[in-house]
């Protein structure tokens, strides 16, 4: 997700829940019955009695949570106090940037929760610095009783993993598809992009100028000047980030050049909108018709269900086209311990709850985002047909994106790296400067992070 979003995705949410519920502040989300073992949710102890293998000492664990208003976690709080009433949790809700700047802070002192939301952003470095407790142990290679590669994708697997440190859960889940107006395409006769050149040719036809004669300002297509949206057309061409040893930058290569001229291309010709991310959210300039077509997460539906109501039946999902290969950053919210944590196995018990299928459903209903686990995903709740979207069933296109989403490269300089990503594009797709001598002062730059 793009980060400063999670609030704003968290209060539509909220919104969109309490008007489904008919009342002035509920937002309770459905009751849904817990699946049984067959189905994945694997055998898990019961309100009846604890098994005999659990340490039901009495415990208090601290949590701290960065999804604010909008959060899954703390409505699902009593129902594990009921079920593991030996384990007290002293629940903390924080905003993203205060979570970034606290956690951090708290790893040098000392002084930190045993459980905590964690942007998969931050993992790189956090993982990098040892700063996660290696989960392998405490899950012995299992959620609620079932293999947990049973339960995710392999790209949610491999974000889930430092080497051979299984470092965080992974709770809910961001990958990119396609978002259109599938109103004007039928209008038009435009055919859903398959590919770039598909992608090219429907962004120009889809693009009007209000007046006659001038420039395009209707129906365009979001260029955005992030690492976010570069890795997906990276991938997409069939580069990388970085070697596979993780210790040289290669985005300069003829995949990363095609990469940035692809984006350029669309706003050269006049079809597309740049769109930074200082500006925030899109939907104003949806609402008011000015965009037409982008790329972004799930947690879009969300936003174009609140922010543009009165555009409900006009916008559809698609994979997002590609040059080689499908490909997308998969980032999101993972559920990590801290390698300092004084009390890993009760915070375990809290993560493995969280993660039932019944529980994973309350990110999106909660939340706005889309749930990690396979289970979850594939639930009625989220299968069902969504009448915003023409009756589609979008999330089961981002599950597809998922499958081949890669997460951003775990380096301890991460953050630094992501920066320079970020200014080179900015750069390059702003003015006229040269796409290869951009990407070639990025790669130096990154080169020199990753020495440190």
């Amino acid at each position: 997700m793009n980060l400063k979003l999670r609030a704003l995705v968290g209060l539509a949410t909220v919104a969109l829940i309490a008007s489904a519920c008919g009342s002035g502040g509920a937002t309770t989300a459905p009751s849904v019955a817990a699946p049984s073992q067959s189905s994945g949710s694997g055998a898990s102890p019961s309100a009846a009695g604890p098994s005999a293998s659990l340490d039901t000492t009495p415990v208090t664990i601290k949590v701290w949570d960065y999804y604010g208003e909008s959060t899954p976690i703390k409505p699902a709080l009593a129902g594990f106090a009921t079920e593991f009433p030996w384990i007290t949790v002293d629940y903390e809700a924080l905003d993203w940037d205060s979570m970034n700047e606290k956690f951090t802070a708290g790893i040098g002192a000392g002084e930190v929760p045993d459980m905590a939301t964690l942007d998969m952003t931050w993992l790189p470095t956090l993982a990098a610095n040892g700063a996660l407790e290696d989960l392998t142990g405490l899950s012995g290679g299992q959620l609620n009783g079932t293999p947990i590669a049973d339960q995710y994708t392999k790209g949610a697997q491999d974000a889930m993993h430092f080497g051979d440190q299984m470092v965080a859960m992974l709770y809910d889940f961001d990958t990119y598809s396609l978002y259109y107006r599938k109103d004007l395409f039928d209008q038009k006769g435009i055919a859903v992009p398959r590919n770039w050149d598909e992608l090219r040719a429907a962004a120009k036809q889809l693009a009007e100028a209000s007046k006659a004669g001038g420039k395009n300002d209707k129906y365009l297509t979001v260029i955005r000047p992030n690492s976010f949206h570069f890795s997906q057309y990276l991938y997409q061409d069939g580069g990388s980030l970085l070697n596979d040893a993780n210790t040289e930058a290669v985005f300069n290569s003829e995949a990363g050049v095609n990469a940035v001229n692809i984006q350029k291309a669309i706003l050269d010709d006049g079809s597309g909108k740049y769109w930074s991310d200082a500006d925030g959210d899109l939907t104003p300039a949806i609402k008011s018709g000015e965009v037409g077509m982008f790329q972004d997460g799930p947690y879009y539906m969300g936003l174009l269900k609140t922010g543009v109501p009165e555009q409900s039946g006009k916008w559809a999902v698609a994979t997002a086209p590609f040059s080689k290969q499908p490909g997308s950053y998969l980032g999101g919210t993972g559920l990590g311990i801290p390698v300092q944590a004084q009390h890993k196995e009760a915070a375990w018990q809290l993560i493995q709850y969280l993660l039932r299928p019944e529980n994973e459903i309350g990110v999106f209903t909660y939340a706005g985002a889309a749930p990690a686990t396979t289970a979850a995903l594939q639930s009625p709740e989220l299968t069902k047909p969504d009448p915003y979207f023409g009756g589609e069933q979008p999330f089961g296109v981002f599950l597809e994106s998922m499958a081949t989403s890669r997460p951003f490269p775990y380096v301890g300089t991460w953050t630094q790296i992501d920066e320079a990503i970020g200014l080179a594009m900015e750069k390059v797709l702003l003015s006229k400067a040269d796409v290869q001598q951009t990407l070639d002062e990025a790669v130096n730059q990154t080169n020199a992070l990753l020495k440190q």
